[in-house]
């Protein structure tokens, strides 16, 4: 267990983590029900977020460009400026229309320092660490959250914005100054946006798989809070599920962090299967009860699919000749060109099926969860041949 604490890096980023899992709190968790309650519809919510992970993808290269400059924690400052006035704006609902490019451009560049966290991990983290490393990491995420969960509810019910807000920022440059204490500049001689689209559609790599399918992942995990909410119709209630099932999580992430660094094969087969059967029960759940005890299982699990996959992707990223700044980018850049063609098509979809899009949106997630584990199994495969 020292050995997880002792270096400072490992500190520093549990730190660093756990701040900007605080200060992200309204937009990662609440997000798609903050927009939901200020009156905008399902299909531009699912748009909103297409587009605002397209410009993301755009920009990932910048990363590069800026922390070869500048370092990653100055990187991480200006997204997280991108950040507050994000949460400025979905604050003040009442804005959202009426500034909605500038709203959709905010939630774009706040993703420009989204490959900081792999490169980060991928320099510091020996990799027979990795699994348990990545548990803590995500415990600290957990517990940021949670605790934000419970501030953010309190803001928006009693109507306390302005605290909310002023908290939401402190926390968001307290990320900065924690990573500050590990900042590096990155080695950059060629040009990031070039090395990155050429990796892009010249290399055969399934690493550019796993992060283009975890698409659905990623698009379950922001929509499932609205489709909660939406059975609920209780903010109230809401907010109180999300915590608990927030807080239970803290148990469930800390086993599979050993058992991945033991097995890390035999951790994704039990979680792929896991996962698929949890996110199944939400295609046929229709008791309010019913769906809350799932969304908890699914919280839990998710954070515990995280470790495992991640692992797995850290481990892929340090054993290719390629820097590791430029796979964490390349990654991103996967993701988030992914989800401007997935969300747009779920959007198009929603604006004709209204809320049944939510089956569409699990349905793809199960499918994704087995590619994936069947893609690190063949890279597994290649490497022992």
């Amino acid at each position: 267990m020292k050995q997880y604490f002792s270096k400072p890096e490992y500190k520093y980023m549990y730190l660093g983590n756990i701040s900007y899992s605080f200060a992200n709190a309204l937009i990662g968790t609440f997000g798609t029900v903050m927009l939901y309650k200020n009156g905008i519809p399902i299909w531009l919510i699912l748009l909103i977020y297409g587009l605002r992970f397209g410009i993301t993808g755009l920009c990932s290269p910048l990363f590069v460009s800026i922390s070869s400059r500048v370092g990653i924690a100055k990187c991480i400052l200006i997204s997280n400026i991108f950040s507050i006035v994000s949460a400025y704006m979905m604050l003040d609902g009442t804005n959202i229309y009426k500034n909605i490019i500038i709203f959709i451009l905010a939630m774009g560049f706040m993703g420009l320092s989204n490959p900081s966290t792999d490169a980060l991990s991928s320099k510091y983290v020996e990799s027979e660490h990795r699994g348990k490393f990545n548990s803590f990491l995500n415990i600290t995420k957990i517990l940021g959250t949670a605790i934000a969960s419970g501030l953010v509810a309190w803001g928006v019910i009693s109507d306390n914005s302005i605290i909310l807000f002023t908290i939401i920022s402190i926390f968001f440059l307290l990320q900065y100054i924690f990573i500050r204490k590990i900042d590096y500049k990155i080695e950059n001689r060629t040009s990031p946006f070039k090395a990155s689209m050429n990796y892009i559609f010249k290399s055969k790599s399934r690493y550019k798989l796993i992060y283009a399918l975890r698409t659905n992942h990623i698009i379950e995990r922001q929509f499932i809070p609205l489709y909660l909410y939406i059975v609920l119709k209780d903010f109230s209630l809401f907010s109180s599920i999300m915590i608990v099932s927030l807080l239970i999580q803290v148990i469930t992430v800390t086993f599979i962090g050993k058992y991945s660094d033991k097995n890390i094969w035999k951790a994704n087969n039990l979680v792929t299967v896991v996962k698929s059967i949890i996110t199944g029960v939400f295609l046929f759940a229709r008791n309010k009860i019913a769906i809350a005890f799932n969304k908890t299982l699914s919280d839990n699990f998710e954070k515990v699919y995280d470790t495992t996959i991640t692992t797995s992707i850290q481990n892929i990223i340090k054993e290719q000749e390629e820097n590791n700044e430029l796979l964490a980018t390349v990654g991103q850049m996967s993701l988030c060109f992914t989800e401007v063609v997935v969300f747009s098509i779920l959007a198009i979809l929603s604006s004709i099926i209204g809320e049944k899009v939510f089956m569409i949106i699990f349905g793809l997630s199960i499918i994704s969860t087995l590619w994936i584990n069947c893609s690190i199994k063949r890279e597994s495969i290649k490497k022992c041949e």
